[in-house]
Order: C-alpha cells, then sequence, then structure tokens
C-alpha cells in the first residue's frame, strides 16, 4: 500500500452535494414486538462490551481520526484516485466511515477510516481472501482499493444503502413478511456457500452486517469481514461472534467451522421475521440454558406443529446436523418445489421475483404499498398466513423429534 495522503482544499468549488442520511440510531424497544418465545426485543446491546465500554473505545478511535482533523470537504489521496469527503455515515470502534465522491466520477463510494493500523490491515488481508469471488453475483461487500495516511488505514468500498438492523428499527421491530425473509435467505446461503468454496468463515454475521445493496429490488450484500479468516485459522476453543448470534459449540469450546456462519444467519432470520431474537442472550449461560432445557411442547407451542417436519435445521444445536448453504438453497423453503395448484404458483412466482429468478413487480417488493398483488383474496391471504408460519419454523428451527 503506497503513502496517501489528506488534503484540505475546502476553498476549492464543490463537486458536488449528498443527502443527508440519518445517523445511526441506538436499538429501540415497541410495544408492537412479537415476542414469540423469549420476552426479548431489539433493544438489548449486542456485544459482550459495556455501553461505557464501546464508549471509550469510539472515543479513542475518533481521537486519533480527528487528530487528522477530517472534516466534509476535505480530500482524501488514494492510488486509484482522489475522493472528497461528502458527509459521514457513521463511527463506531474501528474509526469512521465517510461517504465519499472520486473526482471526475459521479459515483459514491464508503470509505472507511480505520484508526488502529493492524486491525485496517487486517481487514484488509481479510478482503484480500475474497477477491476471487464475484461480489455481485456472491452477495458480497466490493472493495475497490486500500490506501494508509499518517497513522490510519482507509478502505474504500461501494456504497449501500441501510442495514437489516436499521430496516428491523424504522420498521418498529414488527414481523417481516416472508417474500423479505426468502429473499434475504436466498441471498446470504449464496454468500456462504461462496465462502465455504474458498474455505472462509466471516465470523461476524449479524443485522448490522447485512445490508441493502437495492432496497427496490429486494437485493442484499454482507458486509465486514474484519473478522473473516480461513476455516484452518479456527483452531477449538476461538471466541467469535457477538453473544446474540454465537453458535452453540462457541460458547462450549469445541471445534470450529463454516457452520457457526450458518448458525448465526439463523439467527438473523428468526430476528427479521418474528421482530424478535428467538434466544434470551445476557448472558452465555442463558443462551445455552435456553437451547437446551426448552421442552418439545414449550417450542412446538411457541412455533407451530410443522416445526417437526424436517430433520435438518439452521439452528440445530449439534454443527454437524446443522444444514449446509449449499443444502439450504436447495430446500423447498427456497426452491418452492412443494407449491402447486393456481394459488400457490401464483405465491411462488412472487417470491421467485424478489429473488431475482424474474422481475420484481411493485407489490413483490413492498407488499404494504399495494392492495395488489400475486396474493389477492381471502383464500389465498389466508394460505400466505398459514405457509408463513409453517414453513419458515419448519427452516430455521431445529427438530425436537
Amino acid at each position: 500500500m503506497s503513502e496517501g495522503e489528506i488534503v484540505d482544499v475546502r476553498e476549492v468549488p464543490s463537486a458536488g452535494s449528498a443527502d443527508k442520511q440519518s445517523s445511526h440510531s441506538s436499538l429501540n424497544s415497541s410495544d408492537s414486538c412479537e415476542k414469540p418465545l423469549f420476552q426479548e426485543n431489539l433493544e438489548k446491546p449486542e456485544d459482550l462490551q459495556t455501553d461505557k465500554d464501546k464508549a471509550k473505545m469510539s472515543r479513542k478511535a475518533n481521537k486519533e481520526t480527528d487528530a487528522l482533523e477530517l472534516m466534509e470537504g476535505h480530500y482524501l489521496v488514494g492510488n486509484q484516485g482522489i475522493y472528497k469527503v461528502q458527509e459521514f455515515l457513521g463511527e463506531g470502534g474501528f474509526g469512521k466511515v465517510a461517504k465519499c465522491t472520486k473526482l471526475g466520477s459521479p459515483e459514491m463510494y464508503a470509505i472507511k477510516i480505520i484508526a488502529n493500523v493492524q486491525e485496517g490491515k487486517e481487514e484488509f488481508e481479510s478482503m484480500k481472501l475474497i477477491q476471487v469471488l464475484d461480489p455481485d453475483e456472491n452477495h458480497l461487500m466490493k472493495m475497490y482499493e486500500c490506501f494508509s495516511f499518517q497513522n490510519v488505514i482507509c478502505l474504500v468500498y461501494e456504497i449501500l444503502e441501510e442495514t437489516l438492523e436499521d430496516f428491523l428499527i424504522k420498521n418498529e421491530c414488527k414481523a417481516t413478511p416472508l417474500t423479505y425473509v426468502r429473499a434475504i435467505a436466498q441471498q446470504m446461503f449464496q454468500a456462504l456457500k461462496a465462502l465455504k468454496s474458498i474455505g472462509v468463515v466471516h465470523c461476524d454475521i449479524k443485522l448490522d452486517n447485512i445490508m441493502f445493496a437495492d432496497k427496490k429490488s429486494l437485493k442484499f450484500k454482507l458486509i465486514d469481514f474484519g473478522l473473516a479468516v480461513e476455516t484452518k485459522e479456527l483452531p477449538t476453543g476461538t471466541e467469535i461472534q457477538v453473544t446474540r448470534f454465537r453458535a452453540p459449540e462457541v460458547i462450549l469450546g469445541l471445534p470450529l467451522d463454516e457452520s457457526v456462519d450458518m448458525w448465526a444467519l439463523g439467527i438473523v432470520l428468526a430476528c427479521v421475521y418474528f421482530g424478535n431474537y428467538p434466544y434470551p442472550s445476557r448472558t452465555e449461560y442463558e443462551t445455552i440454558r435456553a437451547m437446551v432445557l426448552c421442552t418439545p411442547e414449550e417450542y412446538t407451542k411457541s412455533t407451530g406443529k410443522e416445526l417437526r417436519k424436517k430433520n435438518h435445521r439452521i439452528l440445530e444445536v449439534n454443527p454437524q446436523r446443522r444444514i449446509t448453504p449449499s443444502q439450504a438453497l436447495e430446500h423447498d423453503f427456497i426452491t418452492m418445489k412443494h407449491l402447486a395448484g393456481k394459488s400457490k404458483a401464483a405465491y411462488a412466482a412472487g417470491c421467485e421475483g424478489v429473488m431475482g429468478k424474474t422481475p420484481p413487480s411493485e407489490a413483490q417488493v413492498n407488499p404494504s404499498a399495494s392492495s395488489s398483488s400475486s396474493m389477492s383474496g381471502s383464500s389465498n391471504q389466508s394460505l400466505k398466513s398459514s405457509m408463513s408460519e409453517g414453513e419458515i419454523n419448519c427452516f430455521v428451527f431445529e427438530t425436537y423429534s
């Protein structure tokens, strides 16, 4: 990486303006949140760190980046061009993310400014692992370049829309239509299949690491590969993933492989569909206790009788029995081969539209905005409702039969 620099040229006429985006808000509780199994919602901290710890880290990182006097209107000189900082999209323990334009191009970029040089280099090395994969076909965030200046690292990424976490917050933690869940599942299974093919584990799949690439057509991408490693580099006892999305084998200190990512994705899908976390997670003990001691009767009462129909699930406690990305892509929940008849065919066609198999209609990608959709009429609505409850439970949760 060649040495770049930051240039203050605020007196130069602006190359363009950008609409302000709302800053990342904290997770708020909502009375409308459905609680399918445990009385927990999305307001609890996701990390093991306390709010004070995270605030301290954020202040430390921002103190380092602030020392550079990086402000809106500044220019960053990279290896492939000069980028103008339009606005800051967010900040955290790592540093800041800036929305930038590239001189001579109308394209927007998201530049992640990492205060800790070692962490920045590690993320760059992780991104190099996946450069052999097509980021669009495999729904992975695209990196354009990496450069350094002074004591920070800059990673230039494609700019995306909002995270699933932000989407749920704006939706007041309400249950999300199954059409969205299918689209997310299909695309993320493809992403994990691609990572598995090159022997890489993401290690940090959670709601705020999956983003809308195009909300209108329901296109998603997996982001933040800062903790990604090769599967062979995951020795027994490695502590990875934040508590809410941590696989049971990680908690118990057992041998690890790429199946930890499938577990975390299962938690994500449950959160998106139910508007809630499926397991309590204030402590690892509490999480394991819920997984082990929840009786079949309690689980079935909460999630529906369809739970027992399949043997392999995403949230299978035993990683050896957990469904793989390739198996998941062939599952009826994704292929919808089990659907037959006129009304079911219409339902399947609508789902295929938002999964990229056919051009989606406005009603398909935004079902609440239109009264006319492929599923109209009381009988079809009843079909959709019954399929939603049974299918998502059958697919995501493990069986106890």
